[in-house]
C-alpha cells in the first residue's frame, strides 16, 4: 500500500504522504498555511506544495574544534546536541537552513563559553555546559526547536597543553613537601635537597659537635705519640756525636 501511494504521488502529483515521527507545512502560491501531522494530504498542483521535516528527537554530532583558554592553554572539543522540531513554520520560515544554523550557533556559543575560561575554571563542566544551553535560549525561541541534550564528548587538552599542566602539577607538589619539610625544622637548604632529589645526611647537632672536638684524653695521647716522633734535641745529637766517633 504504500509503495502504491509512493508511486500514485509521484505520477500525479495531488498526494502528500507523511509518516509517523514528521509533519509537513503546506505552502499556497508561496504563502505558509497550515502544519498538518501523518497521514494521506491531498493537494492541488502547481497551487499548493509540502514541505515535510522529522520532528522526533534528532542527533546534531558537531565538528571538532581548538579553543584557547583565557591563559593560552589549548584545549580540543567535541560536542553533542539533541533536539526537536517543535514549531514547523519557525523551523522552515525563520532559517533557511535549521542544522546547517544551529550547528553554527553552537560552535558559536560553546567558543564564547569556553574561551572565557582559564585552567582552574575549565574543570567546572557542569558551570560551562549550563552557560551554553543558556545561549542557546534564544535560538529556541527563534527558530521553533528544543534542545533536549547538550554535552561534550571530549573534552581534552591538546598535547603541548597537557604538558604543561602535568609540570604545573609538579611543581606545586613541591611547593606543599618544601613548606611541609620547612614546617618541620629542616633547614631551607637541606629542604631544598630532599625535594629535589639530592642525597643528604642529617645528624643531630650534638653528634656533629662531639665528632668536631676531640676530647682532652684524646689530646693528651695525641701529644704524646706526637713526641714520640719528634726529631731528638741537639744536646742528645751532641752527646752521641763522641760514642760514634
Amino acid at each position: 500500500m504504500s509503495a502504491f501511494l509512493k508511486t500514485f504521488e509521484f505520477l500525479t502529483g495531488v498526494l502528500a504522504i507523511v509518516y509517523d515521527g514528521q509533519h509537513t507545512l503546506k505552502f499556497q502560491l508561496g504563502r505558509a498555511k497550515h502544519v498538518l501531522g501523518p497521514g494521506v494530504h491531498f493537494k492541488i498542483p502547481i497551487i499548493e506544495s509540502f514541505k515535510t521535516r522529522d520532528t522526533r528527537d534528532t542527533t546534531l554530532d558537531l565538528e571538532p574544534q581548538i579553543i584557547q583558554l583565557r591563559d593560552d592553554l589549548v584545549y580540543e572539543i567535541d560536542a553533542k546536541l539533541i533536539y526537536q522540531i517543535i514549531d514547523l513554520r519557525k523551523a522552515l520560515i525563520e532559517v533557511d537552513d535549521l542544522v546547517t544554523g544551529l550547528k553554527n550557533r553552537v560552535t558559536m556559543a560553546i567558543q564564547r563559553v569556553v574561551k572565557a575560561r582559564d585552567r582552574a575554571s575549565i574543570r567546572d563542566m557542569p558551570g560551562m555546559i549550563q552557560e551554553v544551553r543558556d545561549e542557546l535560549g534564544a535560538v529556541e525561541n527563534e527558530w521553533g526547536i528544543k534542545v533536549h541534550e547538550f554535552g561534550f564528548s571530549n573534552f581534552a587538552p591538546t598535547p603541548a597543553t597537557l604538558e604543561i599542566t602535568q609540570l604545573q602539577g609538579l611543581a606545586d607538589e613541591k611547593l606543599r613537601l618544601y613548606e611541609r619539610f620547612v614546617g618541620r625544622g629542616l633547614s631551607e637548604e637541606a629542604a631544598v635537597s630532599l625535594v629535589s632529589g639530592a642525597v643528604v645526611t642529617l645528624r643531630p647537632h650534638g653528634d656533629l659537635d662531639h665528632q668536631s672536638r676531640p676530647s682532652a684524653d684524646g689530646a693528651r695521647q695525641g701529644g704524646l705519640e706526637a713526641d714520640a716522633f719528634a726529631d731528638p734535641d741537639e744536646d742528645d745529637l751532641v752527646e752521641q756525636a763522641p760514642d760514634e766517633l
